[in-house]
């Protein structure tokens, strides 16, 4: 899929302590400031994905050859930045070190652990860190990028006064943080920015809790992670006429965010546990599939993902 003729791809920055305001039109390509001022929720947020057509209701008996999935957990090591290296967050993933850095490869179906390439939304991520932050990259492939926030909103559920826009109910990346790295789903946080450059972030008690009933608050909405995202749109936001190619999104996450966390930074060859998705009406694809053991915050089902010390 081809970029826009004459056009570049929309570019959305944000630097903390400024409040999210709507894109402009995309010919413009003109760079905005948006702020934290919201997070990250879920796919299917109190309940199991529903099975779809191409995701079996359960999953096969194990065999030699196809061992049951559920009883393995993805894994990946984060690279520490090298001395000297410095990442602009500009949502474009360019500078060398995410060129050497280690990505989950491409998403999978939630239900199935597959790749499924009729889903609508197509991901990866890549992390980073040093001594200060954590950095976060996703690049999503979808060939309908919707924002669906109204120009000057930045509420959920009819309220245009609301804090945290539900960014799970169109299209939007997660991360899902356990820093204990036992998966038992208790202090995790939640963060996801959308093609707007939007944020929802919280943090939860345990699993799912607290949530309001599941009418919200989600989780402790007032925490914040206090960092620095952008977004690039390679083709329009909510332009059906023509077709995408997705959106990159990058993030500095300051560790001190992580008020839960028994050791922020971590300590190499410390081991967290993390989910990362790539959503769109609230389903999508994941690094670590649930595989029906509970919807997308189930933290016995995040990968682990290893905190490496960079090479001498």
């Amino acid at each position: 899929m081809e970029d826009h003729p004459g056009e570049r791809p929309g570019v959305f920055l944000d630097h903390p302590g400024e409040r999210p305001r709507a894109f402009s039109d995309r010919a413009s390509a003109t760079l905005l400031l948006f702020a934290l001022g919201a997070g990250a929720a879920s796919c299917s947020r109190h309940e199991a994905p529903a099975p779809s057509a191409s995701q079996p209701p359960t999953i096969p008996a194990p065999t030699a050859a196809r061992p049951d999935p559920r009883a393995t957990i993805k894994e990946l090591d984060a690279l520490h930045l090298a001395p000297g290296a410095v990442i602009t967050v500009d949502g474009r993933l360019d500078e060398p070190a995410w060129q050497t850095a280690k990505g989950t490869g491409p998403f999978v179906d939630v239900g199935s652990g597959r790749e499924n390439p009729s889903l609508p939304a197509q991901g990866n991520a890549r992390l980073l860190w040093d001594d200060q932050a954590l950095y976060v990259g996703f690049e999503v492939a979808d060939k309908k990028v919707h924002g669906g926030w109204p120009q000057g909103r930045d509420g959920g559920d009819g309220d245009a006064g609301a804090r945290e826009p539900h960014l799970w109910e169109k299209d939007t990346v997660e991360v899902m943080i356990d820093p204990d790295g036992d998966g038992d789903n208790k202090d995790y946080y939640e963060i996801q920015i959308n093609p707007q450059n939007l944020v929802f972030d919280t943090q939860y008690d345990e699993y799912n809790s607290p949530n309001g009933n599941g009418r919200g608050p989600f989780g402790h909405e007032e925490w914040s992670a206090n960092m620095t995202h952008a977004v690039v749109v390679h083709g329009s936001v909510d332009d059906d006429s023509d077709t995408d190619r997705g959106y990159t999104v990058e993030a500095r996450i300051p560790w001190a965010s992580f008020t839960k966390a028994q050791h922020a930074p971590p300590r190499p060859g410390d081991t967290w546990r993390m989910n990362f998705y790539a959503m769109k009406n609230n389903g999508g694809t994941a690094w670590s599939p649930i595989l029906g053991m509970g919807n997308f915050h189930r933290a016995s089902r995040f990968g682990r993902v290893r905190w490496v010390a960079s090479s001498p």
